[in-house]
Formats: structure tokens, sequence, C-alpha cells
């Protein structure tokens, strides 16, 4: 079912401290099973059955895997909920909140247009099934459906640093290995994604196109360096230049204005093309309707001379009887007198 709960804006307020969060993400998404111990003659409460609720209970057929985005959001709740980086064990703080917020909203639409269930209805299913566990009672009102456009924007922006640590990662294989392996590849990725992001921007782009910014200027500083001195295929300091998002809107709309241009001249031309196309294909069909026409003419045209031929022939008896006629009379009328 559908969620109606109207969707507001995202808040990107987490991708200030975006390495933070993506590693308590990563943590948690190493856990991929439910495990649970029950005895074949007891039957457990849901508490006591935790995520494993949902492995038996389908509370959406749209919504991949539930059991384990309930353990993987357990998880990365546990990790926030319990660190003191910038502040007190056992809170949250509004980051914290927006991060989680957009990671359910991640894993529970997927790759649908719609959420298949509100996520504030998914917790509160969540925080029955576990309700000693989640003790913050705050993240109620913190969970809220995104706007898709938003969220859209938010999954490329953090598809952009993933892309920048395997980055990361595959300069350090190369100098580790000594030999040269996939950062010339994922430089190539990171730039086509890069576009993509800001082409594809929909709602507040002024915003977003800041925080696009503010990777490019990480991007080249944390990798053009590192490069430099560790790659074998990343050497040069060019790969690590992204354009300004104006240049790409810029290029973006001169791509289309030749597209538009083309396809205006190219339309009319398919068009009288298809006509002649066309006209070859049904060639031997015309041909045969005015063959029938033709013939059909030809037979009136016939018929029309056999009348003329009649009615002069009829005339021309008609002509010669009444030619005689008068003869006789005039011939009798002598006689006779």
């Amino acid at each position: 079912m559908t969620c109606l709960e109207d969707a507001k804006n995202g808040d990107y307020g987490f991708f200030e401290k975006i390495n933070y969060y993506r590693e308590k993400a990563e943590a948690a998404e190493k856990t991929n099973k439910v495990e649970i111990s029950i005895e074949l003659d007891y039957c457990p409460d849901d508490e006591e059955m935790g995520c494993y609720y949902f492995l038996i209970n389908d509370i959406s057929p749209k919504i991949q895997s539930a059991h384990i985005i309930c353990e993987q959001f357990k998880k990365i709740y546990n990790l926030l909920s319990n660190s003191k980086f910038e502040k007190e064990a056992g809170k949250l703080e509004n980051n914290d909140y927006s991060f989680m917020n957009y990671w359910l909203n991640d894993k529970l639409r997927g790759k649908n247009t719609d959420l298949p269930m509100c996520v504030k209805e998914f917790y509160k299913k969540l925080k029955e099934i576990n309700e000693n566990y989640f003790k913050i009672k705050t993240l109620d009102e913190q969970l809220y459906n995104i706007e898709r456009h938003d969220l859209d924007n938010m999954r490329n922006l953090y598809d952009l640093y993933n892309i920048k640590d395997k980055i990361m990662e595959a300069i350090t294989e190369e100098f580790n290995e000594g030999k040269s392996l996939s950062c010339l590849g994922y430089t190539k990725e990171c730039q086509k994604k890069y576009k993509e992001a800001i082409i594809n921007c929909h709602g507040n782009c002024s915003y977003f196109y800041s925080l696009i910014k503010e990777f490019k200027s990480k991007y080249k500083n944390d990798l053009s360096n590192f490069a430099k001195n560790s790659s074998f295929s990343c050497k040069s300091e060019e790969l690590f230049e992204l354009p300004k998002y104006g240049v790409v809107l810029k290029e973006h709309e001169g791509v289309q204005t030749i597209r538009n241009g083309t396809l205006s001249v190219l339309l009319p031309v398919f068009g009288v093309f298809l006509m002649f196309k066309l006209s070859d294909k049904f060639t031997p069909f015309r041909q045969y309707i005015l063959e029938k026409i033709k013939k059909r003419k030809s037979m009136l045209f016939d018929e029309e001379e056999r009348d003329n031929e009649l009615l002069l022939y009829t005339s021309d008896d008609d002509s010669s009887i009444f030619n005689d006629g008068e003869y006789n009379i005039s011939y009798y009328n002598v006689r006779n007198y």
C-alpha cells in the first residue's frame, strides 16, 4: 500500500560530517541476516522475536528484506546514540536524525517512485517489536517521508562520496601492490556521476549546487596530492579537476539545443521519406485499384457507345420508313388524281 502521508524537504545537514556517517552505515550494513534462537514448543511474542518478525510477516510486498533493514537500522541507532563524538552518549543530535531519516527513506523506497510504506509507520512497528531498544523518544518526531527530488539529490551526492573513497582505496592498493589497478576507471565514473547529479537536479538546486561545489573542492584537495605521490595510473592532477556546475549546465543546454535543432530538421525529412516508403509499399494495391477504375470506366463507355449506335440505327430506320411513306403517299395521290 502506497504511503499517503505528505512528503517534506530533506535535511542535508549530515553531509557536513559525511565520512563519519558513511562509516557508521558501512559498519551496520555488513549485517545481512537475522539470527534468533526459539524453542520449538515455545511461542514468543513480537518483542522477543525482534527483527525476525519482519521475516515471517509481510508488512509490504514492495519492501525488500524488511528484516535486514530492521537489523541494520538498530545497529545505526546503537552506534550513533552511544557515540561520544561531539555529544554525550545516549543522545542524538540534529545531524544524526537527518542521516537516519535519509538512510531509512533510501532503504524503504529502493528504486520505487513511491514509498510502499510511510517511514514513520515503519519505525512505529520497529519500535513496537523492540520496545526496550529504542529509548530516545525524540526520534519519532524526526522521521518522515522525504520529497522524491530531494532524495534523488541526496543519493547522488552520497554516491559521489562513495566513489571518492573507492578512488582513495584504489590508489592505496596501487601503492601497496606496485601495479596499476582501477583508479583511472573510478575517476571516469566520478566525472560521469558528477555531471549527472548536476543535470538531473530538481527542487532547491541552488543549495544542492553549493554542496556539489564543496564536494568538488574536497575531491581535488584530498586526492590530487595523494595520487601524485602514490598512484601509477592517476598521477595527472587534471583527473581530479571537476568542471564548475555552471559549465556543466551550459554544455548540457548546448547539447539539448543541437538535438532539438537536429530533430526539427530530421522530422520533416523523415516524414517525406516515410511517405515515399509507404507510396512504394502500396504501389501494387494502388495500381490494382486504378486498373479496376479504368476497366469500369471502359465498360461504361462501351455501353454508352452501344446505346448511341442503337439509337443511331433506330433513327436511320425511322428516317427510311418515313421517306418511303412520303413517296408512297405522293405516288398514290398522283395516281388517284
